[in-house]
């Protein structure tokens, strides 16, 4: 499944877009590592080990996404979130394997899910700060974003993402084209 294909099972067309309710909406069930002890036969200190953030996996052919809500503040656990979205939609949790690509892969499906650099680029939202605020991201993530959109480079289904955003561009461009 592509970011465009998310978006559209979801009915995504404007920003900041909640990772949470995308979840939901894909049939994919959030849990905290909290309620996970509680449930499962494990320790705070073992979902640690398995992982500082989150991680997905699938049970009874539900996708879970548990993630720590202790270790996080909220743009890294959206983002987080986003990521564990994206093994899902990807395929990665069907292989056992947490190869160093499908985690680059799944690290580029979420940036490209929170901050749309084709709607950024048509908002006029070329600087990190406006970009952070505007998508609910770190600042780090927000630089990194900022230098996509600002050299130009394109992605995947652009022209379909923006255009299923046209509303919310138009909305954004009037309001903030004074600035």
């Amino acid at each position: 499944m592509t970011v465009f294909e998310v978006y559209e099972k979801a009915g995504i067309c404007s920003l900041p877009i909640s990772p949470e309710e995308t979840a939901d909406l894909l049939g994919i069930k959030l849990v905290s590592y909290r309620s996970m002890t509680e449930c499962y036969d494990i320790s705070m200190r073992e979902l640690y080990l398995k992982s500082r953030y989150g991680f997905s996996y699938c049970e009874d052919g539900v996708y879970i996404v548990a993630v720590n809500e202790n270790s996080c503040g909220d743009r890294r656990r959206r983002f987080t979130i986003a990521h564990e979205i994206a093994h899902c939609v990807l395929g990665h949790i069907s292989h056992i394997d947490d190869t160093a690509q499908n985690e680059r892969a799944a690290d580029r499906f979420a940036a490209d899910f929170l901050a749309p650099i084709g709607v950024l680029r048509k908002c006029g939202a070329f600087d990190s700060r406006e970009i952070a605020r505007l998508c609910g991201i770190s600042a780090a993530a927000a630089e990194i974003c900022g230098k996509r959109v600002r050299s130009g480079e394109r992605v995947a289904d652009e022209e379909a993402i923006n255009e299923r955003f046209w509303r919310f561009i138009a909305r954004y461009k009037s309001v903030y084209s004074g600035r």
